[in-house]
């Protein structure tokens, strides 16, 4: 900041300090003083404002963007960990799908297991649980992992030609891949 100079004529008068000729020929007595004055004080003031409130801005942005992360954090491992008691589920689930077909095949009656069954396929969708479809598809990495390939020409190559188990999808993301077994063409010598 630049400072303002300005001269100041003090004037004081010399009663008592002069003797009366000294009162005659000069009443007052003039000085001349300089006083450095801020031509606007409140530049300086303001200045310091903006400072601290840009400061004050980042801090917010900051504090912001760390909520933020913490509340994807957060949700991640409610996900995460919810995600793992459905995949528990999932075996369960998978077991009484098991036991029901095995019950068919020995002509038991199945229609308590179907109730149950029919419960759990709700709670799955109500968490948005779906299951991979695989036989007869295209071999996908992204939701098949192969654990076998089979030698068949009455298939194109890379179709899923048996599920030996299921796959699932929750909220749009692979939770458990379909294992499969894909057709490979033979090759003959």
């Amino acid at each position: 900041m630049r400072n303002l100079v300005i001269k100041i004529k003090l004037s004081k008068k010399l009663e008592g300090t002069m003797s009366e000729n000294e009162k005659d020929d000069d009443i007052f007595s003039e000085k001349e003083k300089q006083v450095e004055i801020d031509p606007n004080p409140l530049a300086a003031t303001l200045d310091e404002l903006n400072d601290l409130l840009e400061k004050e801005k980042q801090k917010s942005l900051r504090l912001q963007a760390d909520y933020q992360n913490l509340e994807k954090q957060t949700i991640d491992r409610i996900n995460t960990h919810g995600d793992k008691i459905i995949l528990d589920f999932l075996t369960v689930y998978e077991d009484f799908i098991r036991t029901k077909d095995a019950y068919e095949k020995e002509g038991g009656n199945v229609d308590s297991l179907n109730g149950i069954i029919k419960n759990m396929v709700t709670i799955l969708d109500h968490y948005e649980v779906k299951p991979i479809e695989a036989e007869g598809k295209k071999l996908n990495p992204k939701l098949h992992e192969v654990v076998q390939e089979i030698e068949d020409n009455d298939h194109e190559e890379g179709t899923i030609v048996k599920e030996i188990t299921k796959g699932y999808i929750i909220r749009d993301e692979v939770m458990k891949y379909s294992k499969v077994c894909v057709s490979k063409k033979i090759i003959k010598e």
